[in-house]
């Protein structure tokens, strides 16, 4: 039987968000990789991983790892996007980068840490 999480997708007028429980994002052992884009709210021990990269990349690790994502949808207005998510931000304060195991799992994600060298290094 595999394992399932809930997560909630929000949608806010500026970008996207997966907003997922700190212990799932843990489990997965990339919460280290994040960018600057993805936010925690360490209160609630919740993170926000940014649509275009992380939380795909979450929803990636999660795929190899047998691990079913339930989403739900929500929308946030700006305000509650700057009182909710942005608040988070390292340079406003919050926190980001440090939580999670220190070793990675970045077997079958080589792809989102490729850089522009390499994949000119391929065309060739």
């Amino acid at each position: 039987m595999s394992k399932s999480i809930n997560v909630v997708y929000i949608e806010t007028p500026r970008h996207g968000y997966l907003k997922v429980d700190g212990d799932d994002v843990r489990a997965r052992n990339i919460s280290q990789s994040f960018s600057e884009y993805s936010y925690y709210d360490e209160e609630n021990d919740i993170f926000y991983l940014e649509e275009d990269c992380d939380a795909s990349m979450f929803s990636k690790r999660c795929e190899l790892d047998g691990v079913t994502i339930v989403e739900t949808d929500e929308y946030m207005d700006s305000d509650e996007e700057a009182e909710n998510i942005l608040c988070h931000n390292d340079a406003l304060g919050g926190d980001v980068g440090y939580f999670g195991e220190l070793e990675q799992n970045h077997v079958g994600l080589e792809n989102f840490f490729r850089d522009e060298e390499d994949e000119e290094d391929e065309e060739e």
